[in-house]
């Protein structure tokens, strides 16, 4: 849930910050600071945000609408059951309350990172390549698309597998907003191990699940440089 939107986020406000726009570098700086604040502290003043209490911040915000409280870190129920009182059980229930929460985190921490990245790049694209598109008559929209998007791909590249790795191994966001709970609904792998081998004392599952993580890890990054390295041969034999 995390990656894909973090991406398109950081991109959208990657590309507007590269404009000629007034306070861009404390733009820059706001998005970035999510990223270098202490996990810890800011999972503390989230988990009050999202506290079940009616007064808590986000309960307020939902009165306003005329909605009532909800449980957010502490409700095990599928978000889908929760907003749109589907009946449905089991995987295409979508993930609960809980880790929707928890993904919401996620995203607000590391968005400003990618888009740090994400400006990077956008700074080796040749003005020239923009400055031909506008003479042959293409809009702002069919640079973003003819341009921006696959000049950026290297880097969109980059940041999915950086991603995908650190919420395999996410820990310390779900450790402080819910140890796992409630019911299980947000445990992880990281949390899974820790568990295993700390609280039970099971040190051989604990390096079973390890490897398992390891394997789905590699999995994941071999399929990606397989679709990457296609992509680059398709565009060869265009050439």
């Amino acid at each position: 849930g995390t990656v894909p939107t973090q991406i398109i986020l950081a991109m959208v406000l990657a590309y507007l910050l590269f404009q000629n726009i007034r306070g861009k570098d404390v733009f820059r700086m706001i998005y970035f600071l999510p990223y270098i604040t202490p996990v810890v502290s800011t999972a503390v003043v989230f988990r009050s945000i999202f506290s079940p209490r009616e007064t808590a911040l986000a309960n307020t915000v939902l009165s306003w609408f005329g909605a009532g409280p909800l449980k957010w870190l502490f409700e095990p129920r599928p978000f889908s059951q929760i907003l749109f009182g589907w009946n449905i059980e089991g995987f295409w229930a979508g993930p609960s309350l809980a880790l929707v929460t928890i993904i919401l985190f996620g995203v607000w921490t590391f968005v400003g990172y990618n888009t740090v990245i994400f400006l990077a790049g956008l700074g080796n694209i040749p003005k020239e390549t923009y400055e031909a598109a506008e003479i042959d008559g293409a809009n702002k929209f069919q640079q973003f698309i003819r341009i921006t998007f696959p000049l950026l791909r290297g880097t969109h590249f980059t940041l999915f597998i950086l991603g995908m790795l650190g919420s395999l191994k996410c820990f310390d966001i779900v450790f402080v907003l819910t140890d796992g709970g409630p019911n299980y609904a947000t445990e992880m792998f990281s949390t899974y191990i820790q568990r295993l081998s700390f609280s039970l004392f099971k040190q051989g599952e604990s390096s079973a699940v390890v490897v398992i993580m390891f394997m789905i890890a590699m999995m994941i990054t071999a399929v990606q440089l397989y679709f990457y390295y296609q992509g680059d041969d398709r565009r060869k034999m265009r050439r």
